[in-house]
């Protein structure tokens, strides 16, 4: 699956690890700055883990686990190649009646069976948690966050049936925040996979998930917003865009991390990643948001594929228009360029700060987020034609997309 990176603000970061997140992960995870003027304010609300290895505040024994890095040695094995299998999906719920309680029973029937409580004890046996994950393949593979896995040195995953696995990585990818399990069972009930169906806000959503560790708890909300963008720090310090999330008020708290958020047919349209919250508190406060289905599946398969997942790469920093730069350029919506790198392909293009970017290829770039999300459209080595303004004047120019640094190291 194509996937891609473009260094930027609000969900991006540029290659020296700058970035214009107005967030950050509580405990673990330092404040990010902003990247570009005006920085933000430092009262303004925070991004924030919810997952074990960042923020499952009480029940993670041992401060010392949250920092632990994964034993790739010890739980990375050999990449494993996808191959052909019945999936044995969860059914789809069919509801007729107007009452949302009843749909969201029906909708917790379905999906609960498919959804597991990932168990950690960390590296060395110095503290243990939980997150959450889901079945995406009958054959015992299972989704769930990086930063779910990263601090572990042991996994296990406890079935809703209350039987349990002990698990191994098949593989992480830092820079969508997505892991891949493994465990030795088979015919196990998958969830269905909401198709190219268009996410509406105001839908139900359905949260399903082990928040500080009760699993199977089942919360319901509605999809409060799509295509957000979000800048968060990565278990190795690494800053991580995550664009194009699904934000929802479904109560998301520490340990949902992994699990997963479906719509009214109990069909997956997320995977529960991160939490906005304010001040100290760093349980839900109705902002939550969840890494797109078709994206974190397309990861998932990538991982089974290969083992790891290449990022593409454009090399530039910025930030969202404010209304004087856009009344300045001549624009209402795009990614505003503050910086290019040398030696990027941005950079090669001869793209450069003050740019302001309002489509690659065919998509409409309206943000920096946007910007993320079209650049994420297309694979390593890819040509895509950049249009830009400069000076008043629209412009474009092919830009040929590289690997990112951080998907080589």
């Amino acid at each position: 699956m194509p996937q891609a990176r473009v260094q930027g603000e609000a969900g991006a970061i540029d290659e020296a690890g700058r970035t214009g997140a107005s967030g950050a992960w509580p405990t673990a995870y330092p404040r990010i700055p902003a990247a570009v003027a005006p920085p933000r304010a430092e009262s303004r609300v925070r991004i924030a883990a919810v997952a074990v290895a960042a923020a499952l505040v009480g029940s993670f024994a041992g401060a010392g686990a949250v920092l632990l890095a994964l034993d790739r040695g010890g739980l990375l094995g050999p990449p494993v190649a996808a191959v052909p299998l019945q999936v044995v999906p969860a059914p789809v719920v069919r509801v007729s009646g107007p009452e949302v309680a009843d749909q969201v029973v029906a909708v917790a029937e379905a999906v609960r069976p498919t959804v597991v409580q990932v168990d950690i004890v960390g590296d060395g046996g110095t503290g243990s948690g939980n997150g959450s994950g889901v079945v995406y393949r009958s054959d015992g593979y299972i989704i769930t966050n990086n930063h779910v896995v990263s601090a572990a040195g042991r996994l296990s995953v406890t079935f809703a049936d209350g039987t349990s696995e002990r698990a191994s990585v098949v593989g992480t990818d830092r820079e969508s925040d997505l892991a891949v399990l493994k465990v030795d069972r088979t015919g196990l009930p998958a969830i269905a996979v909401r198709g190219t169906e268009e996410l509406e806000v105001g839908e139900l959503a359905v949260a399903i998930g082990s928040p500080f560790g009760l699993q199977g708890s089942v919360t319901r909300g509605i999809v409060s917003a799509v295509d957000r963008g979000v800048s968060v720090r990565a278990p190795d310090g690494a800053t991580v865009s995550l664009p194009g999330v699904v934000q929802t008020d479904a109560s998301i708290n520490p340990g949902n991390s992994g699990g997963p958020l479906v719509d009214g047919q109990g069909r997956l349209i997320g995977i529960n990643s991160a939490i906005l919250t304010s001040g100290t508190n760093t349980g839900n406060a109705g902002v939550g948001f969840a890494i797109p289905a078709a994206y974190a599946v397309s990861v998932a398969d990538e991982l089974l594929a290969t083992g790891s997942v290449r990022h593409a790469f454009l090399g530039v920093a910025g930030d969202d228009l404010t209304p004087e730069v856009a009344q300045r350029v001549g624009v209402e919506q795009g990614a505003y360029i503050a910086d290019v790198t040398p030696g990027t392909p941005a950079a090669a293009a001869g793209l450069r700060e003050g740019d302001v970017i309002v489509a690659v290829g065919d998509t409409p770039v309206t943000s920096i987020a946007g910007l993320v999300t079209a650049v994420r459209q297309a694979d390593v080595g890819d040509t895509v034609r950049v249009t830009y303004r400069r000076d008043g004047t629209d412009l474009a120019v092919d830009v040929t997309l590289s690997e990112a640094p951080t998907a080589r190291e």
